[in-house]
C-alpha cells in the first residue's frame, strides 16, 4: 500500500465513522425467523468464505456484530411474511417446509397479518436482549437513542399482503368476506401496524395482493429454482386496486410512509397522483431499487419518477444487489452502485440518493460488499472516485434520516 493509498483509507474510515449511516431496507428478521438464527452470532467463517462470491440463501448478511461493524446508526428492520406462492414456486422452500413442519406451521400456514406480528415480536425480543440496540416506536425517540450511543432500529413492512387476515385470505378472489369486510380488515390492520411504530409499508412484493400488483420479481438465478414458465403469471399492466387507492390515502392521513418498490409502473404512477393531490410531501419514496437508465428493468425507477420523488421530498434507496443495478452479468457490482448514485444525482440532486441494501432479502450483493459489516467499503470507493465528502455523507445517511424525520408522523 502506497502512502497515498493509506491516506485515502484513513480519511475514508474517519469519514465513515463520523457519518450518520442509515440503511432503509434490511431483513435481519427474515432468516432469524425462518432458520432460527440468533442475531448475536456471526456467520461461521468457513461458510462465509465458501459462498462469498455466490448466492447462498443460508448466509446471514445482517446480524448484530456486522451492523455494529458497518457503522450503522439507523436500521430499518423490514419484516416480510412469506407469501404462499413463494413456497409453491421455490423448490428450496418446498424442501425446507417438508423437512421442517414447524416452520410451515408458524410462518406459512397462519394469516399473513398474524405471521407479520409474530416476526415483529421475535426481532423485538432479540433486540431487547442485545446491549447497544433499541427500537424507536416514535419519531422523537430516534435522536434520543442515537445520542445515547445506541443503534436505532425502526420497523418496516414489505408487502401489503401483511395487512390481510382471516377475512381477506391469502389468494386473490379467495376472500372469506364481502368487499366491505375485506377493506375493513385491511384498514384496521394498517392502523394497528402504524400504532406499533411501523415507519413505512412497501405496498408490493412478489405476488398480487389486495392492494397492488407487482413487477416480475425473480432474477435469472432465481428462475433456476422455479422454471421459466412462471413468468406468464405476472401482468405488469395492472396497478392499484380500489382498496389499494384507499390504503394509500389512509397512509398519507396517518403519516405512515409509502414505499413504491416492487410496484408496477401503473401502480407507481397512481401513487404519485394520489400523493400529489394530497399536498403532503415526504410521504412517498423508494427504499431499495436501481435506475432504469442504468439497468433497463421495470423494477427500476425511470428518470421522471426520480425527479418526482426529489421534488416531493423523498429519497431513492439504492439496492445492493447485482441483478437490479448491473446491466451486465457480473459479481463485481460496486461500480454500478456508484453509477446509479451518479445518475440519480444527475437527474435530481444530492439530497435524493440513499442506501437500501436489502441484505438478507435472499439477494446476491456485490462481491466487494457482501454484508452490513462491509459498508465502509462504499465510503472508500466513493472517495477514491473523487466524490465530495458532503455527497458521501448525504448518501450514507443524512438524506434518508432527514426524510424520515419529515415524513414519519408518529
Amino acid at each position: 500500500m502506497t502512502e497515498q493509498d493509506k491516506k485515502i483509507l484513513d480519511k475514508s474510515d474517519k469519514l465513515h465513522e463520523e457519518s450518520l449511516v442509515v440503511d432503509l431496507h434490511n431483513h435481519p428478521t427474515l432468516k432469524a425467523s425462518l432458520f432460527s438464527r440468533n442475531l448475536k452470532e456471526r456467520n461461521k467463517k468457513w461458510l462465509s468464505t465458501l459462498f462469498r462470491e455466490k448466492f447462498w440463501p443460508l448466509t446471514t448478511r445482517s446480524n448484530f456484530p456486522s451492523v455494529k461493524q458497518g457503522g450503522v446508526n439507523v436500521l430499518l428492520s423490514t419484516v416480510y411474511a412469506p407469501e404462499l406462492q413463494w413456497a409453491d414456486h421455490i423448490k428450496l422452500i418446498k424442501w425446507m417446509l417438508w423437512l421442517y413442519s414447524g416452520v410451515r406451521e408458524k410462518y406459512f400456514d397462519p394469516p399473513y397479518f398474524d405471521i407479520t406480528t409474530v416476526m415483529m415480536d421475535e426481532i423485538e425480543r432479540q433486540v431487547e436482549e442485545q446491549e447497544g440496540f433499541q427500537f424507536a416506536k416514535r419519531v422523537d425517540e430516534i435522536d434520543e437513542i442515537i445520542n445515547e450511543g445506541n443503534i436505532c432500529l425502526l420497523h418496516s413492512i414489505e408487502g401489503a399482503h401483511s395487512l390481510q387476515g382471516e377475512v381477506s385470505g391469502k389468494l386473490m378472489r379467495q376472500e372469506e368476506g364481502s368487499p366491505a369486510e375485506v377493506e375493513g380488515e385491511i384498514m384496521g390492520n394498517l392502523e394497528k401496524l402504524y400504532e406499533r411504530g411501523v415507519v413505512y409499508l412497501t405496498l408490493a412484493h412478489f405476488y398480487p395482493n389486495q392492494v397492488v400488483s407487482p413487477v416480475f420479481p425473480y432474477p435469472d438465478y432465481g428462475l433456476k429454482h422455479t422454471g421459466r414458465e412462471i413468468i406468464k403469471e405476472w401482468d405488469m399492466t395492472e396497478g392499484l386496486t380500489p382498496i389499494g387507492e384507499r390504503v394509500v390515502e389512509k397512509m398519507i392521513e396517518l403519516g405512515m410512509m409509502i414505499d413504491v418498490c416492487h410496484c408496477t409502473l401503473p401502480a407507481r404512477k397512481r401513487i404519485y397522483e394520489i400523493a400529489e393531490a394530497s399536498g403532503v410531501d415526504s410521504c412517498v419514496f423508494s427504499t431499495h431499487t436501481g435506475a432504469f437508465e442504468v439497468n433497463r428493468d421495470l423494477y427500476n425507477l425511470q428518470d421522471w419518477e426520480i425527479k418526482w420523488i426529489a421534488d416531493h421530498g423523498g429519497v431513492v434507496g439504492i439496492i445492493f444487489m447485482n441483478y437490479w443495478i448491473s446491466p451486465v452479468n457480473t459479481g463485481m457490482g460496486l461500480k454500478y452502485i456508484e453509477e446509479t448514485l451518479k445518475h440519480i444525482i444527475k437527474v435530481s440532486n444530492v439530497n435524493v440518493p440513499a442506501i437500501g441494501t436489502d441484505f438478507d432479502g435472499f439477494t446476491d450483493p456485490p462481491d466487494e460488499l457482501i454484508d452490513t459489516g462491509e459498508l465502509p467499503h462504499i465510503t472508500r470507493y466513493l472517495l477514491s472516485c473523487g466524490y465530495d465528502e458532503t455527497i458521501v455523507r448525504n448518501f450514507l445517511g443524512l438524506n434518508a434520516f432527514s426524510m424520515i424525520k419529515r415524513g414519519w408522523k408518529r
